[in-house]
This record gives structure tokens, C-alpha cells and sequence, in this order.
């Protein structure tokens, strides 16, 4: 026989141990199992049973064909013989309420084929007739709930709020089952603090027992349902109801108009999974029920992945119905979750249950993270609630006194903040306009220092000019014997660029490597004369006789018309240097002389 069972570990005591531990261990999903007993119309139509109890938590299915049997293990497993209140016990759901009371997120949803018994052992047996009550014996799992919920909150000595919303999904539209009005689709929104929540959702707040069962009977003789072949009563939608538990220790609502914060038990009443040709649908009831199996689809798809904890851990498309954005919390969140998985035990339903059976299978290996909100507000120490109170009188008394004052003393008032603003603005254009001043007075520095620059660099151009004018004068006049006086590029304070033209138009000149000046005369291809060596050695004797004087002006280029047109300026300026000094000199440095002047000597 295949046996298939929930994971090591009892999820109840899961449940009792996990969520206090420092750990936060992960807590699967409960499953418990309940077996409707046979219908009076089964029982006439003679059909038999497939499934048998096993024990508390085994579930044996024989199919009717002879194969071999199949065995499921859950968390407990109830057959039709047991009544409401042993499912009450059994499901655990008092736990639940204790750790909602803590700050956790729990829910308990039901799921199976249509007609296994999901809104029975929710909300039981539908009312006979209006004003009429149902037993206190057929009461389903909320009822029980809200009783037992309201009596813990009377005993605990804290002040606490309660508050109720219920909605239904039909057809993939969000409605507000406890809405004044008409029943119009809501929108599902997100966001990081919380979650998917459904926008303009109406919360009500309740303090008694009357006042939630009223709230529910509204919720569910608005709900959608329908009658057909396996269901006299089917419902049509998926429905969830709420409550919100905040103590006055917690913080309001984050957002206007949104639950208050601390922890909520949440109630899901799924629609059950139909085939269409085993229950007759054809219309609206078709398009009902394939919008039912695709939301179903999605649940189960979800649940599929969160078995892998490879593909968990990357994306899971909760997005894909508005059933799995709004359970996205309780399923793969820091919830809390309880499933009731109902079945049929009759044969000819077994390929339905079989599709149930292994749906709570998978559903009950799914782990999750339960964690309780951290409250921003914690309760001040008993030896501070003295002063405390007396600080909250103060602040009570302080308010009272300012809501009596004069009005002429806050008219008054309001004309200094007029009349200090008028100032400061005018403040303002005063700094405004000297700013702009300043920007002015500034352009028009940075333009004369400008100037100014460029005065000083044509200025120190200029100097620069006239000491090599001075320094070349002054190198031509002297004479005599002895060492060579020094270059003029070493004489002068700093470095100077004396740039001296080439007396001669052929590249055979030989000037100083940093003033440019003539460093010895040279017998040039053209016949042409340099200037007398004055920066070495004596000239050699073995100059051509018909040489030229040096020339005092620069030489044309035969090849070039346009030579003198081209020297630049400072080369003129530093030629006529050398003719207005030249003819001046009566000695020439090394007893030298040009071949003209020699001949003319005695």
C-alpha cells in the first residue's frame, strides 16, 4: 500500500513551539482532514464508499476497480461520524487565536470539490428562515471562533480593539461584502509596509458578539451562490473575513483609512473545484466555474513552487490571480495557516478527491516564517505611570488654556508673522539686488585685470628688448686684449632670448647656441664675411683677401625675392643695432682687420 504523509513533526506542536523560539523556526502548514458522511441522494443511489479512517491522522482510499490502495497521513483526519465542535478542537483553532492575540498573521481556509462540506464547517448549516438562529451545535469553526475570541478579550485585563472586514472574489473582481452601497469591484494594490490589501476595503469595528454575528449574516446573504447538479447551495466566490486585534499600546493605522496594526485571523471560505459536465453548467455558470478552476489553478501552482526551495527562493507568481495576491502572506509569508481539506467518500466523486487529497499533500510540506510586527510603542514601566499621568493632565490642561485665549491676542499674533514675513522679503530683494551688484563690480575687475595683464606682458616685452639692445651695444664696445668678455645671455639678470639674425644668408653660420649671436667669421660659400670672432680664439690669418667688410645689414637671398619682407621684426631691430655701433670701432678684437682696411695701412 503507497502511503504519503505530512512531514516529521507533529504541525501542531510545530504551531506551540515555533513562533516564541529565538530562532523563529519554520512552521509548515497544518492540514486536517475531514470526510463528509454520504448524502441522503448518494445513499439512494446506492453508491459506495472509497475512503476509510485509518486511525487520527490516516486516511486509506480503496479505489472500486480493485487497484491497490493509497494512504494519506495528516494532521489529523476526521471522519463523518465527528461533530462541529470536535472539528473545532481538532483544527486547533483556539492557538491560533492566541497567536493572533500576540501580534501574528493566521488564517484558516477550506478547500475541496463542490459540494465536500467547505461552508458547512466554516459558518455550518444556512439559516431556515429569517430571524431564525442556527443551533449552537451545527455552529461552524467562525462562530466558535468569535466566541471564544471575545471571551479571551474580556479576561485579559488590557484594553483591546476589534475591528471586521469580509469580501468575496467573483470572477476576479474584489467586492466589499459589509459596503453600504452596491457591491462594485475594489482595486488590489501593494506596497513594501503592507503587502497586497485591497483599497477602499470598509473596516468596522465591533465589541460584542451580536454585533460580529451580524456582521457575518450581512457578508454571506450577499455572497453569490447557485444551485446545480452535486449543490443545492454551490458558492460562487471566493470569500475572506478579518479581524484586526490592536491593543493601545500599538501604533495607529500607517496609512489613512487603512487596518489597524497588530495581528489579524483571517477566515477563507475557497469556492470549490468543479468539473463542468459532472455538475451541468452552462452560461454564467460555466464562466463561474472556469473562473473558480483558473484561481484554484493559480493557488496550486504557487503552492507547487513553494516545495522547491531552489525556485522559493527566486520568484513565485502570486500575481497571477487576486486569490494568491491577497493568501501571498499566509502561504509564503510570516503568517500562520491552517487547512481544512474536505472530501466526498463516494466513489463516484474519487478522481475529485484523489485531486484534494494530493492538492493537502503538497500544501502541508509548505513552510513558513511566522514573525509578530515589532510594536514602535511599548508599555511604560509601572514606577513612570504616576508621572506619566500627571504629564498627560498637564498637557490636557495646557491645551484647554490655549483654545481659550483672546482672539484679539491671535489676531495680534497673526499680524507679527505678516508683518515679519513683509520684512524678510524685503530683506530678500535688498540681498538680491547687492548680489547682483557685486557680480557687476567684479565682471568689470576681472576685465581690467585682464587689461592689465596684457599691459604688463607687452611691458616686460618691451624691457626685454631694450636690455638686449643694451647688453649688444655695450658687448660691441669693448676692446682690447685679453679673455672675451662674457656672452650677453650670461650677463643679463635673467634669461633672455637675444634671437640675433644670420649676417649671413647661407646655413654655414655658427651662432651662439642661446643669444644667437655670431660666434667666429667664417669664409662662406658666396664670399660673404661674417662677423670677426669674438667669443673664442683669434681669427685665423688665412681669410680671403677679396672678403667683404661684415655687412651691417642683412644680405638678400638670391633665391628668395621676398627675404627682406619676411624677417620679423626684432631681427631688423637687432641689425640696426649692430649698424648704428659698428662704424664706431677703431680696433678690431685680435688685431683682425678686413682685407680693405689693411691694405690702406702705411
Amino acid at each position: 500500500m503507497e502511503e504519503r504523509g505530512s512531514p516529521d513533526g507533529d504541525p501542531a506542536r510545530n504551531l506551540e513551539q515555533g513562533p516564541e523560539g529565538p530562532e523563529k523556526p519554520e512552521t509548515p502548514i497544518q492540514v486536517v482532514l475531514r470526510v463528509r458522511p454520504m448524502s441522503a441522494a448518494e445513499l439512494r443511489r446506492g453508491e459506495q464508499s472509497a475512503l476509510h479512517c485509518s486511525g487520527t491522522r490516516t486516511l486509506q482510499v480503496s479505489p472500486p476497480g480493485g487497484g491497490p490502495d493509497v494512504a494519506f497521513r495528516f494532521g489529523a483526519v476526521l471522519d463523518g461520524a465527528r461533530t462541529q465542535e470536535d472539528v473545532f478542537r481538532a483544527c486547533g483553532v483556539r492557538r491560533l487565536g492566541e497567536l493572533a492575540l500576540r501580534g501574528f498573521s493566521c488564517t484558516v481556509f477550506t478547500f475541496g470539490q463542490t459540494g465536500s462540506g467547505k461552508t458547512y464547517t466554516l459558518t455550518g448549516p444556512p439559516p431556515q428562515g429569517e430571524g431564525v438562529p442556527v443551533p449552537p451545535s451545527l455552529a461552524g469553526i467562525m462562530q466558535r471562533t468569535f466566541a471564544w475570541l471575545l471571551d479571551r478579550v474580556q479576561h485579559l485585563g488590557a484594553p483591546v480593539t476589534l475591528h471586521a472586514s469580509y469580501l468575496e472574489i467573483y470572477n476576479e473582481q474584489v467586492r466589499d461584502l459589509l459596503s453600504l452601497g452596491s457591491l462594485r469591484p475594489l482595486p488590489v494594490r501593494w506596497n513594501k509596509t503592507r503587502g497586497f490589501y485591497v483599497e477602499q476595503l470598509r473596516v468596522v469595528e465591533f465589541g460584542s458578539l451580536g454585533t460580529l454575528m451580524e456582521l457575518l449574516q450581512m457578508g454571506l446573504s450577499r455572497r453569490r451562490s447557485s444551485a446545480h447538479t452535486l449543490n443545492q447551495a454551490s458558492s460562487r466566490s471566493h470569500a475572506l473575513l478579518t479581524l484586526y486585534i490592536s491593543h493601545q499600546t500599538q501604533m495607529p493605522p500607517v496609512e489613512p483609512g487603512g487596518p489597524p496594526t497588530g495581528g489579524k485571523l483571517c477566515f477563507v471560505d475557497l469556492a470549490g473545484s468543479e468539473k463542468v459536465t459532472a455538475t451541468g453548467s452552462h452560461g454564467e455558470l460555466m464562466l463561474e466555474a472556469n473562473s473558480i478552476n483558473r484561481s484554484l489553478l493559480a493557488l496550486g501552482h504557487c503552492i507547487s513552487l513553494l516545495l522547491d526551495p531552489q525556485r522559493k527562493q527566486s520568484h513565485i507568481p502570486f500575481r497571477d490571480s487576486k486569490l494568491t495576491k491577497l493568501l501571498a502572506d499566509s502561504l509564503g509569508g510570516r503568517g500562520v495557516t491552517l487547512m481544512v481539506a474536505c472530501v466526498s467518500p463516494s466513489a463516484q466523486c474519487l478522481p475529485e478527491t484523489l485531486s484534494t487529497l494530493r492538492y493537502a499533500s503538497r500544501a502541508q510540506r509548505v513552510t513558513t516564517r511566522p514573525q509578530a510586527p515589532k510594536s514602535p510603542v511599548a508599555k511604560p514601566p509601572r514606577h513612570l505611570e504616576p508621572e506619566l499621568l500627571q504629564l498627560q493632565e498637564e498637557n490636557r490642561l495646557l491645551r484647554s488654556q490655549l483654545r481659550q485665549m483672546d482672539p484679539k491676542a491671535s489676531g495680534l499674533s497673526g499680524a507679527r508673522v505678516a508683518w515679519a514675513q513683509r520684512n524678510l522679503y524685503g530683506m530678500l530683494q535688498e540681498f538680491m539686488l547687492e548680489n547682483e551688484r557685486l557680480r557687476k563690480e567684479k565682471s568689470q575687475l576681472q576685465s581690467s585685470w585682464d587689461l592689465a595683464c596684457d599691459e604688463q606682458r607687452i611691458l616686460a616685452q618691451q624691457v626685454q628688448d631694450l636690455e638686449r639692445r643694451l647688453f649688444s651695444a655695450c658687448y660691441l664696445h669693448q676692446s682690447g686684449p685679453g679673455p672675451a668678455p662674457p656672452c650677453p645671455c650670461v650677463m643679463a639678470p635673467l634669461p633672455l632670448c637675444h634671437a640675433l639674425p644670420s649676417l649671413c644668408s647661407c646655413p654655414c653660420c655658427h651662432l651662439c647656441p642661446l643669444c644667437r649671436a655670431p660666434l667666429a667669421h667664417w669664409a662662406c660659400p658666396r664670399r660673404e664675411l661674417h662677423l670677426p670672432q669674438v667669443f673664442g680664439p683669434q681669427a685665423p690669418g688665412d681669410v680671403p683677401l677679396s672678403a667683404r667688410r661684415p655687412p651691417w645689414a642683412p644680405p638678400r637671398s638670391p633665391g628668395s625675392a621676398n627675404y627682406l619682407r619676411e624677417r620679423s621684426h626684432s631681427h631688423w631691430t637687432q641689425t640696426q643695432v649692430l649698424a648704428e655701433v659698428g662704424p664706431q670701432f677703431q680696433t678690431w678684437p685680435g688685431d683682425w682687420r678686413p682685407s680693405e682696411t689693411k691694405s690702406a695701412a702705411p
